[in-house]
């Protein structure tokens, strides 16, 4: 894998995310000084056009940091995700509104692709009202990615015989959002809130739908969207799973049963269980990375990634999740009852590893026309 300075920046970055993990918690959004340091790092910005200060990184190399991000904070990760999708649309926005996007290059991206908004079409752009439930990061962003579809009257635009859909950029400052995370019982340091609009204008130059001429075209940016962000946000999971794999290890090599008085080091079921769970990670993890560099070695040809390979990329996204998922379930039921506390790594593993599931949840569709591309027919989603 390329050796990024990105992925040292990482690491050196994990003590001071980890400190101000709990903090993050009890705010039900992350420390400010965390954003700060992570938005100078350019963790933002993996995949910012390199005009605006970006960095462009490979899959492989995105893929590790997300890993390494993930491992010191979920919330943190899910971040940085959710800054990559509105950064890769930026590579459709001329220069002078792009400029004005990263006019603070540091700042973070609000993000929920879903349709929640409606816009109808007026002179020069659009107005757009909607609300969005979950907006992570929006009330530390200048500017907020939201979907909606563009309205005919009182039904959908159609474009090629499907519906209009479109990523608006909206100032934050144009939201109302309503602090609905302080409830949430898992990833509470992503602050992801609800928030609606009401009638505001949004021009066309930051409307980008899938007709909106790429005028960066670049290796990163020439990808569907879902081909990237779904797959990268796989990574937190694996660091995740590790950091709390790491802690239950250490619990369980130093702890005797109080009914045998036996370590549990030398217990058989203790030693499966272990055994499998680091199996499990370095087997969804290898996979996963094997499938996402195969797509960035044909992509940086200028080549179209065949289906196949895309194919294999979200197969491995989905059932990486689902293992990751179960992993950490048998990690809290048969490990010690240590981790039954609110705050364990292993107990936050278990709240964020389903919550990180859930998220992908939306994008299930995609393993399903996986599975229909690798016998041979043709996926079932648009945008493939």
């Amino acid at each position: 894998m390329e050796l990024h300075p990105i992925i040292e920046t990482a690491r050196d970055l994990q003590p001071l995310i980890s400190q101000h993990l709990e903090e993050g918690e009890r705010r039900a959004r992350l420390a400010p000084e965390v954003v700060a340091a992570v938005g100078e790092a350019g963790l933002f910005r993996l995949f910012a056009p390199r005009e605006v200060g970006g960095l462009e990184v490979s899959l492989p190399v995105a893929l590790a940091v997300t890993e390494i991000v993930g491992a010191a904070d979920a919330a943190v990760g899910w971040y940085m995700i959710n800054s990559a999708r509105p950064s890769l649309a930026t590579a459709h926005v001329p220069e002078p509104e792009r400029a004005e996007l990263y006019a603070e290059p540091n700042r973070n991206f609000g993000n929920s692709p879903l349709p929640g908004g409606k816009a109808v079409p007026v002179e020069g752009g659009y107005r757009v009202s909607g609300q969005w439930p979950l907006v992570t990061g929006c009330e530390d962003a200048k500017w907020c990615g939201l979907g909606g579809i563009v309205m005919a009257g009182d039904a959908p635009r159609q474009v090629n015989g499907r519906p209009d859909i479109r990523y608006f950029f909206i100032p934050t400052a144009e939201l109302d959002i309503e602090p609905t995370w302080q409830d949430s019982a898992a990833m509470r340091g992503t602050g992801s809130n609800a928030a609606s609009v009401q009638e505001v204008f949004v021009p066309e130059a930051l409307a980008i739908g899938a007709s909106t001429p790429l005028l960066i075209d670049r290796p990163v940016f020439r990808q569907p969207p879902s081909l990237l962000f779904f797959p990268i946000g796989v990574a937190i999971a694996f660091g995740v799973l590790e950091n709390a794999l790491e802690r239950e290890v250490d619990d369980l090599g130093s702890k005797v049963s109080s009914f045998s008085g036996q370590s549990m080091r030398d217990q058989a079921p203790i030693q499966e269980l272990i055994a499998n769970s680091d199996a499990a990670l370095r087997a969804a993890r290898a996979g996963h990375v094997e499938a996402m560099t195969a797509v960035w070695d044909v992509a940086q040809t200028g080549e179209e990634v065949p289906l196949r390979l895309r194919a294999q990329v979200y197969a491995s996204s989905y059932y990486a999740v689902d293992v990751i998922r179960d992993t950490i379930s048998r990690l809290y039921a048969r490990g010690t009852r240590a981790a039954f506390q609110q705050g364990h790594p292993v107990e936050r593993a278990l709240r964020n590893l389903h919550a990180i599931g859930f998220g992908l949840e939306a994008g299930r569709m995609f393993q399903h026309s996986a599975g229909r591309v690798l016998m041979g027919g043709e996926p079932l989603v648009p945008v493939f």
